[in-house]
């Protein structure tokens, strides 16, 4: 085998690897991260707590496993604005850091009341919505680089796993050379076809 065809056959299983942990997605993989999420939330939890009840950790589990992040960023936007009451307000605004205890309170006072509002409390309340949005991207940032480093993990164990299960019929190759292709499937697998390409081309350039 040259090494274009080496390349893209190593390329070949971190793909295949990628698409077994795309199967186990229905297990505990399939929400790594999500711990980190709820974690980075803080007390922006009593708000979801208030508006999706007692179990909204299940509610945003399930969209967080279908990895649809816009449906999960929209869920969270919206219950903490739709949570977020006098009563949670000092320790909203005591997670948040940049906020007015006080101001923050009368304003939600005054939206319960279904009262007009001033433009500071207006305003307060748009401060609170931004600090908040910009809590929930960053937990949800840290949750999918979680996601991602746990996938490229397992996907690297069963690139290895089916390397050396496919080298052990193979006489003519070593443990040690399957083990290596093994290691180099999943780093490799999204750009093998491209790599392969250059070789071919500089093979060419050089017959020149």
């Amino acid at each position: 085998m040259d090494l274009t065809n080496a390349i893209l056959a190593t390329g070949a299983l971190g793909s295949a690897a990628f698409g077994v942990v795309e199967a186990l997605k229905f297990t505990p993989l399939g929400n790594a991260g999500f711990s980190v999420a709820i974690q980075e939330l803080g007390s922006l939890r009593e708000c979801l707590r208030v508006a999706y009840g007692d179990h909204y950790e299940s509610l945003l589990r399930g969209q967080y496993r279908s990895e649809d992040r816009e449906l999960l960023s929209r869920t969270l936007r919206q219950g903490v604005r739709i949570g977020a009451t006098e009563q949670n307000s000092g320790t909203v605004t005591q997670f948040l850091g940049s906020l007015d205890k006080e101001q923050f309170a009368s304003a939600l006072r005054a939206a319960e009341s279904g009262k007009a509002m001033s433009s500071e409390l207006r305003n307060v309340l748009g401060r609170f919505e931004l600090a908040a949005d910009a809590r929930i991207d960053s937990a949800l940032t840290l949750a999918r680089m979680r996601y991602i480093d746990s996938t490229r993990l397992t996907a690297s164990v069963v690139a290895v796993a089916l390397s050396l299960g496919i080298g052990y019929n193979m006489p003519d190759v070593t443990m040690v050379q399957t083990f290596i292709v093994g290691l180099a499937a999943v780093p490799l697998a999204p750009i093998a076809k491209d790599v392969a390409s250059a070789i071919q081309a500089a093979g060419k350039a050089l017959r020149r």
